[in-house]
Formats: C-alpha cells, structure tokens, sequence
C-alpha cells in the first residue's frame, strides 16, 4: 500500500513539474511575442520622432547638402549681392531646425497618410530672417540697422524666387522620398504598430506573462530570472538589428541615396532606443531575484 502511495506521488510530482514547465514555456512564448510587440512598437514611435530626423540629418550631413545644392543653383546670392550673408545664414542652426522641422513633418505625412506641402515664402523669410538675427549675434555677418533694412527689402523681393528655388532643389534631392513601392507594405505595419493600444497592449500582456512566470516559480525566485533573459534576449535583437542597419550603410556607401541613408539612420536609432528600455527592464527583473531571495531568506520564508 505505501509502495503504490509513493508511485503515485511520484507520478503527481513528475507530472506537475511537467506541467509546470509546459505552462512556462508557453509564458515564455507569449512574452517574446509581447515584449518584441512593445519593443518594436516603440522602436516605430522614436524612429519617426523629430529626434531620430535631426540626427539622420546630422549623420548624413542633409543640411550641409542641401546648402551646398542651393549655393550651387545659384538660388540665393540676391543679385551677387549678399552671396556670402546668405550662405552664413544658411549655415546657421535656426535654418538648420527649419529644414529639419519641415523634413520631420514631410515624413510624418508620408507615413501617417496627409497631403505634403512644399515650404511656403512666409515660412522661408521667417527662418532667413531668424537665421540673420543669428548671425549677427555671432558675428558670422555684419550689418548697422540701416543696412539689415535694405537687406530684408532685398530678401522680400526675391522671396517667391527663392522659395521656388529651394523647393525645386529639395525635389532634386529626393530628401523625404522615404517611401518606394519596396517599403509601401512595411509602412502600413508601422502604422498599425505604433498605435497606443498596440503599444500598451502588448506591454499589459508582456507584463502579465512577467507575474504569472514569477508566480509560478515563486519558490525559488527563478521567475525573475527567465523573465529578465528573455527581455534582454529581445533587447539584443533590436540590438543585433541596429548594428545590421550599420553595416549595411557602410557597404553601401555613396550608392545609397541620401534619403535612404537617413531612413537607416532614423531606424537604427529607433531600435536602439528599445534596446535601451528593453536593457533597463531586463537587468531590472534580474536584480530582483537575488534580491528578493535575500529579503524573504531573512524573514524566514
């Protein structure tokens, strides 16, 4: 009777384990699907944020390009005039931010869905004329008030002109042709997968799977353990993909066209942002297995 009492102990013992396991796996399963959701999701989000434009422009030298393009068409020396001034200002941060806003705001449209409108004269004056009082405040240009006087009449007068001249080079340059008929597909995930309602979904359930696998090795704490690998096994990937964007830029070179190259720049920086939350969460749920062995060890537990 004691023989059969053990065996089928054992049995219940072996079964539950297995069970336990089985169960854990398939935690283990949805929680790399949730956290890559989330991750990804968020990756999306920062990808496509005004930070991740204004570095792909840094890195690429965009504005650099553009001005030397603009320099180049003869657009703005205001009848051999201000050549010079023109270029400073140019060169300024203030025109710097103005074609990084309206480059971050052509892709938003291109992504988002929206009508793309070229720059408007209002807008470009508005900006050469921030750029000017920049300048002067650097010392880049010299002007007595008299003379920043018949420079902005100069400036009002060729602005139809020169508005049509910076939008034509900016055509040339394809500088938010992010999208081909290659990517069309892809953009409409990203769509889908930026929404907040995927983001927190996907987050609310990668959450759960956290608890229920630290539930159910609560014992000996080895649920914070796995949660914590598998987070940062998703990490690494966003990782592992960030250093393939770079590589690919590199392999690339000069063959690939400037807004292919800002696309990769915004991309990477996107998934290395994930990696970073993805890092901070991992290493978090790692910490917290030896630390909560110790506090319940303590307590007696």
């Amino acid at each position: 009777m004691c023989s059969r009492l053990f065996s089928w102990f054992m049995c219940y013992n072996v079964g539950m384990r297995f069970l336990r396991g089985l169960i854990a796996f398939v935690l283990a399963l949805i929680l790399i699907a949730s956290t890559a959701l989330a991750l990804g999701s968020f990756a999306v989000s920062r990808a496509v944020s005004e930070d991740a434009v204004r570095q792909a422009i840094t890195e690429t030298d965009a504005v650099g390009q553009l001005t030397d393009n603009i320099i180049m068409h003869n657009t703005i020396n205001l009848g051999g005039e201000y050549g010079e001034t023109m270029q400073a200002i140019l060169k300024s941060d203030a025109m710097t931010d103005f074609f990084t806003a309206y480059t971050a705001r052509s892709l938003q449209s291109q992504i988002y869905g929206g009508e793309m409108e070229e720059i408007g004269s209002d807008d470009l004056n508005a900006a050469f004329s921030r750029g000017m009082d920049e300048c002067l405040a650097n010392g880049s240009v010299t002007m007595d008030e008299g003379e920043r006087m018949i420079f902005d009449q100069a400036l009002n007068t060729a602005m139809p002109n020169l508005t049509k001249g910076v939008n034509y080079v900016l055509d040339q340059m394809r500088l938010t042709d992010y999208v081909d008929e290659d990517t069309a597909h892809q953009i409409e995930l990203a769509k889908s997968a930026t929404s907040d309602e995927v983001r927190y979904g996907a987050a609310g359930i990668a959450i759960m799977a956290c608890l229920i696998l630290i539930a159910l090795y609560w014992r000996s704490k080895a649920g914070f353990l796995l949660s914590g690998v598998i987070v940062l096994f998703v990490a690494a990937f966003f990782f592992v993909l960030s250093i393939m964007i770079g590589q690919t830029m590199e392999a690339g070179g000069s063959s690939i066209v400037l807004s292919r190259k800002m696309l990769f720049v915004m991309v990477s920086y996107g998934s290395l942002a994930a990696v970073r939350i993805g890092a901070v969460c991992g290493a978090a749920l790692i910490a917290a297995c030896p630390v909560f062995k110790l506090l319940f060890r303590k307590r007696g537990y």
